[in-house]
C-alpha cells in the first residue's frame, strides 16, 4: 500500500479539530515539509455525534475543502461506534475511537493519528482540568502501545499525537487567531441546539476578545 505522510485527524466540527486541520494544511506546505501536492491531511469523523452528527458532518465537510484535506470515507467497520452515540464524554469510548482511528490510519497508510482532544474547564479560560490533561495523553500513550503489541511485525508504528493535551481554552483561541481559522465553519454556527447554544457560550467572549469573532459574525448568529 502506498503510504502518505498527511497526517490522520480524528475530527468533530470543532474548533480543536479546525484548528488541527489549519495545522496540518500550514505544515503541508511549509518550506522543507517533504511534502507531495496530495491532501494536507485525511479526516476522519468518528461517528459518535448523535443528533449534532448531521451539523458537524456539514462543518467537516467545509472545513477540508478549505484546507485541502481528504474526509475518509464511511465505513461499515466504524458502524460499532453507532452504538454509543452521544457518548462523547465517556472515556471508554474515547479509547475505542483511537482504535478505529489506529485501524483506518493503518488501512491508508498513515502513520499519524491527531487527536486534538484539549482540557479546557468550561467557565474558566485560563486553567487546564489537570485529571483530563493526564487522561488525554496517557489514553493516547497507552491505545498506541497496546495496538503496537498486538501489530504484525512487519507493520509500520503509528504514533498518536496530542497537541492541544496542555492548552486552555484561551490559549487555544489565541493559536486560532494566528491561524484566521474560519469560524463560520464550525458545526454550532447558526445551530439552535442546545448544545450548539453552550458551545457559543464557552467560546463567543474569548473570540471576540481576540478578534477571532467579529460583532457583525456575532450578529449574523443571533438573527438566524
Amino acid at each position: 500500500m502506498e503510504k502518505t505522510a498527511a497526517p490522520l485527524i480524528v475530527v468533530d466540527g470543532d474548533l480543536g479539530s479546525l484548528v488541527a486541520l489549519a495545522c496540518a494544511s500550514d505544515e503541508s506546505v511549509s518550506l522543507g515539509s517533504g511534502r507531495g501536492s496530495g491532501p494536507s491531511a485525511v479526516a476522519w469523523q468518528p461517528p459518535i455525534f448523535g443528533t449534532t452528527e448531521r451539523e458537524r458532518t456539514g462543518a467537516i465537510e467545509r472545513q477540508t475543502s478549505l484546507f485541502n484535506a481528504r474526509r475518509m470515507p464511511k465505513s461499515a467497520k466504524d458502524d460499532p461506534l453507532r452504538l454509543h452515540q452521544d457518548e462523547t464524554e465517556s472515556g471508554t469510548v474515547m479509547t475505542q475511537v483511537l482504535f478505529g482511528a489506529l485501524s483506518n490510519a493503518q488501512e491508508f497508510g498513515i502513520s499519524r493519528v491527531i487527536w486534538p482532544a484539549h482540557p479546557g474547564r468550561l467557565g474558566d479560560d485560563t486553567s487546564i482540568d489537570l485529571d483530563l490533561a493526564s487522561a488525554i495523553i496517557d489514553r493516547a500513550l497507552l491505545v498506541e502501545q497496546l495496538a503496537k503489541l498486538d501489530a504484525d511485525s512487519a507493520q509500520e508504528r503509528i504514533c498518536i499525537e496530542t497537541p492541544h493535551a496542555d492548552l486552555t481554552d484561551r490559549q487555544l483561541v489565541e493559536i486560532a487567531t494566528d491561524l484566521a481559522v474560519p469560524v463560520k465553519t464550525l458545526w454550532w454556527w447558526g445551530s439552535s441546539q442546545d448544545e450548539a447554544v453552550r458551545q457559543r457560550e464557552r467560546w463567543e467572549p474569548l473570540m471576540q476578545e481576540t478578534g477571532l469573532w467579529k460583532s457583525s459574525d456575532r450578529r449574523t448568529v443571533a438573527s438566524r
